[in-house]
């Protein structure tokens, strides 16, 4: 990418304050993604790579990263994601959908793409259109992708998912013969790679992993004794790469992990950055009497003379309802409790203990300030979900502002 292309693409910090509108955004830190994305990188045994070739025969030997930017990469905006990435080097990129690999193709993205639920009935056309890789996992899944190739006179890049335990989506890894038969029946698909996802990685008993991998090993090999070189291998997930030395030797499908959130972080010895902040600005400050209420079904009333400062963001952005009473926001530094219920567009925040706070000042809901630090993790923990869910509810009415590596 050329630095007026680059320029185009990451918006600076500075964006953050000029900009106009609701005063609320996220900003995407590229340096830390790339951080991540480096370290992940590390994780890989290239010189391990003739032990994997040697167990699983692939199109290369060298393993790679293909990093999963899936739900607009879980929420940070895939494209310029994608291209922060691309630049580092990254050769591949995982979806979920058809769409979202076209929306990658419109923007330029020429670095493999795999979908990885495949394509749906009716989106073979697409599929086939925008050059991406389809999954592949059912007889008739194949035929319908081999009856669009040869309407269009093309050949199509396929990868296999082989169910190993999830229970979604794969070719069965204990009855390959009637997928294979289909397969052995679709001269137009080129199949390039083999994989399938694992259930429980992030998990100290191994146990479950090791089972999947036997299984894995099993449907690999039923695949070459039908014929078929099954292509670049990869198993790894982010808890896989990282706790599965076994899985370092081949590519590997990191997700959570480039976002700053390693599974199971107890675990986890490596300096991951979040890569996102969120942020907004005080939009009133306003001082209510003892007895007097805040917000919907009066679920906060005031003890004292209470200073509330009125923040726009609600759960119609991703700030979760269940934060109500539980939720902290980071005012200079130091923490302010969310009061009263939280509303669709709007939270309040107590700051009768930060009397010199005034309007307009920005206040971090995701992100540090000095030595405090709310994270998608901490939010997590409070609500009793995971980290990917409170990325990826971050709504897409909050502009992204993309900070330059």
């Amino acid at each position: 990418m050329s630095p007026d292309e680059r320029s185009a693409a990451y918006d600076n910090q500075a964006q953050a304050s000029d900009r106009s509108g609701r005063p609320t955004w996220a900003e995407i830190d590229l340096g830390a993604l790339l951080h991540n994305y480096y370290m992940l990188c590390g994780l890989l045994r290239t010189s391990g790579a003739e032990e994997a070739s040697a167990r699983h025969p692939r199109s290369s030997a060298v393993p790679r990263l293909i990093p999963v930017i899936k739900a607009d990469a879980y929420g940070h905006g895939a494209v310029p994601v994608a291209r922060a990435l691309a630049d580092a080097g990254a050769t591949a990129f995982a979806v979920a959908l058809v769409e979202e690999g076209r929306a990658l193709r419109a923007a330029k993205i020429s670095q493999d793409i795999l979908v990885l639920e495949g394509a749906w009935p009716g989106e073979e056309e697409e599929l086939l259109k925008h050059r991406v890789t389809a999954t592949v996992y059912s007889p008739d899944g194949v035929r319908r992708l081999d009856e669009a190739a040869k309407r269009r006179g093309s050949v199509v890049c396929v990868q296999i998912k082989i169910d190993t335990g999830m229970a979604r989506l794969g070719v069965p890894w204990d009855n390959m013969s009637p997928f294979l038969g289909a397969l052995q029946d679709a001269p137009r698909l080129c199949l390039t790679g083999t994989f399938t996802h694992l259930a429980s990685a992030e998990e100290e008993d191994g146990a479950y992993t090791a089972e999947q991998l036997r299984r894995f090993d099993h449907a690999v090999g039923q695949i070459r004794r039908g014929g078929f070189d099954p292509g670049e291998i990869h198993v790894a997930n982010s808890a896989g790469l990282l706790y599965g030395p076994p899985l370092q030797a081949m590519s590997a499908r990191p997700g959570i992990a480039l976002y700053g959130y390693p599974p199971a972080p107890g675990r986890c010895t490596l300096p991951f950055r979040p890569v996102l902040t969120l942020k907004t600005r005080i939009g009133r400050i306003h001082v209510i009497p003892a007895g007097e209420s805040v917000g919907y079904n009066r679920r906060f009333i005031a003890s004292r003379a209470t200073r509330t400062a009125t923040l726009p963001i609600g759960y119609a952005d991703g700030y979760r309802r269940d934060l109500t009473g539980r939720g902290h926001v980071l005012i200079r530094g130091r923490e302010a409790l969310v009061i009263g219920a939280v509303s669709m567009d709007m939270i309040v925040v107590d700051v009768t203990d930060l009397p010199e706070v005034q309007e307009g000042e920005e206040a971090i809901l995701l992100g540090s300030d000095g030595q405090h630090r709310f994270d998608a993790a901490d939010w997590a923990e409070l609500v009793g979900t995971i980290p990917y869910e409170i990325l990826c509810g971050i709504g897409s009415r909050i502009p992204r502002i993309y900070l330059s590596p």
